[in-house]
């Protein structure tokens, strides 16, 4: 793959933890930065960032995708035919849709996605991608050579960052480790970013980051690199809107710390306190 744009493969264990809507967040966050960004839909199990958009009609997508490019005809022009580009915020955000029934996935490669990739990274600073949570191989049909968890384990395997979604209670927690597992085994190239989503204290009380922090590091050496906590109002604001939280209101929590994650730890910059420390640090020092 080439190395032009960053691929961010934003992947979560089984249980619904909110996957799609972190993807499509980070997705919309960058494209509110000034970047070029491609969300691409490549869940052979679960897609559903059609219906988090409220497409009803769109272009073929991923299936129609993969066709070209096992044909060599896949192109830019055939990137653009295929997706949908979506205005958020100060910017455009190019978005493919998954397979319309997931009983087509044997007609989606490790291969083709990579090749799919390489044409994206030409034009677009990021390309993220949402993918399955099954990461274990040999699964596949009879019929097929394909393995259907080969995407998933490759997007992990050869993201610039992946990042993993972990619901904030104890039975996500304990699935999260669980899984966490089979990451480690796939030795990812880049960074493993882990992401607490719907943090709220009538789970765990008060002191709910700290438990969960303390948890994942003790059980796992796992840091936590962003908490998101459960917004429940901005959340469905964005479903009926068909809008990602981070457009859908701005100003709600969640959406404040998604934005900061996306700043801090996928665009590398300085938060304003992180500035403020090094300032005062350096003023000690002069």
């Amino acid at each position: 793959m080439s190395s032009d744009a960053q691929l961010i493969t934003v992947w979560s264990p089984l249980g619904s933890p909110g996957k799609s809507a972190i993807a499509l967040s980070i997705a919309s966050e960058l494209t509110d930065a000034g970047k070029r960004v491609f969300l691409l839909d490549a869940d052979t199990y679960a897609p559903s960032l059609d219906v988090l958009l409220g497409l009803r009609e769109h272009p073929a997508g991923l299936a129609a995708a993969c066709r070209l490019v096992g044909q060599d005809r896949f192109d830019m022009e055939q990137l653009e035919r295929l997706s949908t580009k979506l205005t958020l915020g100060s910017g455009d955000l190019t978005v493919m849709t998954g397979l319309s029934s997931e009983s087509r996935w044997a007609e989606v490669s490790s291969e083709k996605i990579d090749d799919l990739i390489m044409v994206a990274s030409k034009v677009f600073d990021f390309v993220v991608l949402d993918v399955a949570s099954p990461l274990s191989g040999g699964v596949g049909a009879l019929a097929s050579s394909v393995d259907r968890n080969a995407v998933a384990r490759w997007a992990v395997t050869y993201a610039d960052k992946v990042i993993a979604v972990c619901g904030a209670d104890p039975v996500s927690i304990a699935r999260y480790l669980a899984a966490m597992t089979q990451v480690a085994e796939l030795q990812p190239k880049g960074l493993v970013l882990t992401v607490v989503n719907r943090l709220r204290v009538s789970v765990l009380g008060g002191s709910a980051k700290q438990q969960i922090a303390e948890t994942l590091s003790s059980l796992g050496q796992i840091s936590v690199s962003g908490f998101i906590p459960d917004d429940p109002a901005a959340a469905d604001l964005a479903i009926r809107e068909c809008l990602p939280i981070t457009v859908g209101k701005r100003s709600s929590q969640a959406r404040l710390a998604l934005a900061l994650f996306c700043r801090t730890q996928v665009l590398g910059e300085q938060s304003k306190l992180q500035g403020r420390l090094t300032r005062k640090a350096i003023a000690k020092l002069g």
